[in-house]
């Protein structure tokens, strides 16, 4: 680009045939001699530094460059206004030869700025040195109007002005300015400041190099634990979270403070690094360094967290493109979370080195030996002789099998984390099929203790993956929804992890059957099996759970499983998701619902085993999933199939010997309390079986006092408790009384919304003198119960109350704000219809975009078609509902005309698609 002479001299230096913008300091310094303000003088200059500074990274991507050229010009600018503030008497327009005529004050960069690297938006961390307290009263009013200035031009600066003995007192207390002054070096001013800080905070007179490496590792682990201490999540932060910007930052300040050296590649005469560690690190800061720039670019702020409605956009600007097999935001995450995965190896390889080997010293009385091949020294396990890997190859497995026997053992030493690297290579077909090697993984898997970490740390370090190459596909593999949290590799890691916990005591309250259960069944390892290898088919094409399955019958096989051992691990990963759909798709109360799920499961150990996977595998999807009713639905279904199998698959409880019990359970209660047969039967007015089934005689008492204290008034009956049913245990339950009326459901369902309470359930029915019978089961939008809050309570019930008294005044279209993320997902609706000759119901199943306001839409199309609604399962996937509503004709007839269903269908999609376009307006 040309020069533009206009306000200042920006000039254009080429690079790769580019233009990139330059500045020549003797022309700025004229032109802010010469201005009244160096605002407008420099405020155009910025932007058109930061406009070709983009346009230069759209076209060629490299950040690398562009990090350490725009650090330079701010270097000049900042140089340029510092002399004409007036700090120095003889203006020198080279920043490279400062000038030191006021001999007691000086500009520096500290920090990333320090470094030489500058994104977008990142802070310009200024340093004002002064030689005295002396010093500070001569150039306190020029600096206070050079640092306001920096202010009105809007840079994003971070300063601080203090004398030396202060940076030295400073420096001695916190670990984060020791740090920043390490990376330091002079804008302009005195030269000679700089020396002597330095002198200063030399490693010999404070912080010395084993006190700073502590101090930062400590500093490393904390950092990882506030990022839940995993490289995979969401919205990664490229900067903080482990594997990423900050951890080289560590490597190098750590490698700075002992060995004197700010450059990584020098470091390799010090064998502190390998060309490849080199490599790696340089590559991997290099696409660190794009996203980054392009996080700063198209948010316009510095944020530095991969948000999801920002991860389209940068793969687009990266080239990643969508294909067949794979989306291009999926690609781009891949990379970033394998990338991640690489550099946590390599940070843990150097923090060790760093420890024992430049730090640590290794005794014998240190030293213990394990056999001739591995011994552990200060803690960390080591080869005797690393070069003996192609010679003994099973040291490959066996080392983490001894590992996992040693829980004192804090991990594995630098020169063994190298070799297992450097011979990984040595896994192929032939490794995996040998005898010895699959009696070595199986007997890991036996182990008592570290069975988990020990996997994770086997993938850390690339031999989980060659082992299992089906596992190996899925590392770093993300699912661009909001349903899964982790990666694919990361969410098995931690479902064999939740499967482990299952045996502590302090799990107890939080899965009290599975922590009964662990103790029940005697293979573990078959539970270890099918959390490692459940989702190893969502690589290849089909259904994930098919092809996982015949890729675990291949595994068990291999690893000599017995027969029965084998086809549970096979059945287990095919069947994997058919508990937790069950108990939101069937009536969990319902005898024949539970018979039919009981022929699919077979026996007691199959369940045992399923509903052992099934809770690990929600709870290590989201554990926000598991939430007090999704706990309680999967202890229903499992209790009731359990009493399904005792009584005998050929001897079930048939439903109106169900009823019939109910019934005269409540009845007899009611009589204690005063309530006689025949008031009691008058009040239920033959609501039909599934209000018995549905309510169980706990409820029902409690509807029959709550309407008998009500009488039959014209106003609506609203009452509120906490659910008393064992299914829907950690959850609010709201009951509704009162004439039918054709909009009931779209009113009650509008009202909860804008109360922002989340639907679970629906049951909705209607007695033979229309009276509605309705209950819903509510979470609040935390996912937890109301609770004894006397005050939302009463809330809730007025609300409601005025609502449903003058139904057709009230308004169902909900103008509720959509979540960011919601935003970003276009879910067509999608609707399917069948009949269930059983229940004489219509089975209207619905996908769509998660929206506020989607029920009342659903309630709305209801009354309009004349559509009588009789219950609704209501189930969130991230992104996605997925409901199931059980309607009839204005007859109370399931709808067989076909030409209807279809327009009931299309009327449906075309309403809710309708409602997500408004939504996400608001």
């Amino acid at each position: 680009m040309a020069a533009d002479k206009t306000n200042a001299e920006l000039a254009s230096t080429k690079l790769k045939g580019i233009d990139l913008p330059s500045i020549d300091n003797d022309v700025l310094l004229a032109q802010l001699s010469a201005a009244i303000s160096p605002l407008p003088i420099i405020k155009p200059l910025l932007a058109e530094i930061k406009q070709q500074c983009h346009a230069y990274f759209r076209q060629t991507l490299d950040a690398t460059t562009l990090v350490a050229h725009r650090s330079k010009l701010i270097d000049q600018i900042l140089f340029c206004l510092w002399q004409n503030s007036g700090f120095n008497s003889d203006i020198n327009s080279d920043p490279d030869t400062k000038g030191d005529s006021d001999g007691n004050i000086a500009l520096l960069a500290v920090g990333g700025y320090g470094r030489g690297e500058l994104q977008p938006h990142s802070d310009i961390d200024l340093l004002i040195v002064l030689e005295n307290e002396a010093a500070f009263d001569k150039h306190k009013e020029a600096l206070q109007s050079f640092i306001t200035l920096l202010w009105d031009l809007k840079l994003d600066i971070g300063h601080s002005v203090r004398t030396l003995d202060e940076c030295v007192s400073e420096a001695e207390k916190d670990l984060t300015i020791i740090t920043n002054m390490m990376e330091v070096r002079t804008l302009a001013g005195d030269e000679t400041l700089l020396k002597q800080l330095q002198k200063k905070i030399d490693p010999r007179t404070i912080w010395s190099g084993p006190e700073f490496f502590e101090a930062k590792w400590d500093e490393l682990k904390k950092r990882h634990a506030k990022h839940e201490d995993t490289e995979y999540n969401l919205e990664p932060n490229v900067k903080n979270s482990p594997g990423t910007l900050r951890d080289i930052q560590t490597i190098n300040w750590m490698a700075m403070r002992h060995f004197g050296h700010d450059n990584l590649e020098e470091l390799k005469q010090y064998k502190f690094l390998t060309e490849f560690e080199l490599h790696l690190y340089q590559r991997s800061t290099e696409f660190l360094w794009q996203l980054r720039y392009a996080l700063h670019m198209i948010s316009d702020r510095e944020e530095d967290r991969l948000l999801f409605n920002l991860q389209i956009d940068i793969a687009k600007i990266l080239g990643f493109c969508d294909d067949e097999e794979m989306l291009g935001v999926e690609r781009m995450m891949l990379q970033f979370y394998r990338n991640q995965l690489a550099l946590t190896e390599l940070t843990d390889i150097l923090l060790v080195h760093i420890k024992d080997d430049i730090f640590g010293d290794c005794g014998e009385d240190s030293i213990e030996k394990i056999d001739d091949d591995i011994y552990i020294c200060n803690g960390y396990l080591r080869l005797t002789n690393p070069q003996q890997l192609p010679e003994k190859p099973e040291l490959l497995l066996r080392i983490f099998v001894e590992f996992a026997k040693r829980n004192h053992a804090q991990g594995m030493h630098s020169s063994t984390i190298r070799a297992l690297h450097d011979h990984r290579d040595l896994i192929d077909q032939e490794f995996r099929e040998k005898p010895l090697h699959n009696q070595l993984f199986m007997q890991l898997l036996k182990n008592d203790l570290q069975v988990s970490s020990t996997l994770r740390r086997m993938m850390h370090y690339g031999i989980l993956g060659r082992y299992i190459p089906e596992f190996g596909s899925i590392i770093g593999h993300m699912q661009y929804d909001l349903f899964h949290i982790y990666t694919v590799d990361e969410h098995s890691l931690r479902m064999v992890q939740m499967l482990r916990r299952y045996r502590y005591l302090d799990e107890q309250e939080l899965f009290p059957i599975a922590s009964n259960l662990i103790h029940k069944v005697k293979r573990k390892d078959v539970l270890y099996i099918t959390a490692l290898l459940h989702d190893t088919g969502k690589m290849c094409r089909g259904e994930h759970e098919v092809a996982g399955a015949e890729i675990a019958k291949v595994f068990c096989k291999q690893h000599k499983l017995t027969q029965y051992d084998a086809d549970m691990v096979e059945w287990l990963v095919r069947n994997h998701l058919l508990m937790s759909q069950a108990s939101q798709r069937i009536d969990i109360n319902n005898p024949e619902d539970i018979h039919q799920f009981a022929l699919e499961v077979g026996d007691m150990d199959h369940l045992q085993h399923l509903f052992l996977v099934s809770v690990a595998d929600i709870y290590s999807t989201n554990p926000k999933l598991w939430t007090g009713w999704r706990a309680e639905q999967m202890r229903t279904l499992y209790y009731n199939t359990k009493q399904a199998f005792r009584r005998g698959l050929n001897n079930s409880m048939g439903k109106d010997q169900l009823i019939s019990a109910i019934q005269n359970e409540a009845l007899y209660e009611l009589e204690q309390l005063g309530i006689d047969e025949k008031h009691a039967c008058s009040i239920w007015d033959e609501p039909g079986d599934d209000y018995f089934l549905r309510e169980g005689a706990d409820n029902i008492i409690w509807h029959t006092q709550i309407i008998t204290d009500h009488g039959f008034s014209e106003s609506p009956l609203v009452a509120i408790r906490e659910t008393s049913d064992i299914e829907f245990d950690g959850a609010t339950q709201i009951f509704i009384f009162m004439k039918d009326q054709p909009n009931l459901f779209a009113v009650t369902t509008a009202t909860l919304d804008q109360l922002n309470l989340s639907i679970q359930d629906a049951r909705i029915m209607t007695s033979n003198n229309r009276n509605a019978v309705d209950t819903y089961i509510v979470l609040d939008e935390n996912g937890d119960s109301i609770g004894n809050d006397p005050a939302r309570v009463e809330q809730i019930k007025n609300t409601l109350t005025n609502a449903l008294s003058t139904p057709e005044e009230y308004s169902s279209v909900i103008q509720r704000r959509t979540p960011r993320m919601l935003k970003l997902f276009k879910i067509p609706t999608q609707v399917t219809i069948s009949n269930d000759p059983v229940m004489k119901r219509t089975v209207l199943e619905v996908i769509a975009a998660d929206r506020p306001g989607l029920l009342a839409r659903m309630g709305e199309f209801f009354m309009q078609h004349n559509l009588l609604m009789h219950g609704a399962k209501i189930m969130t996937e991230g992104e996605k509902i997925s409901d199931i509503f059980f309607i009839s004709d204005s007859d109370d007839n399931p709808i067989s005309d076909p030409d209807l269903c279809l327009r009931i269908q299309e009327g449906i999609c075309q309403a809710l698609d309708q409602q997500v376009e408004a939504q996400s307006q608001v």
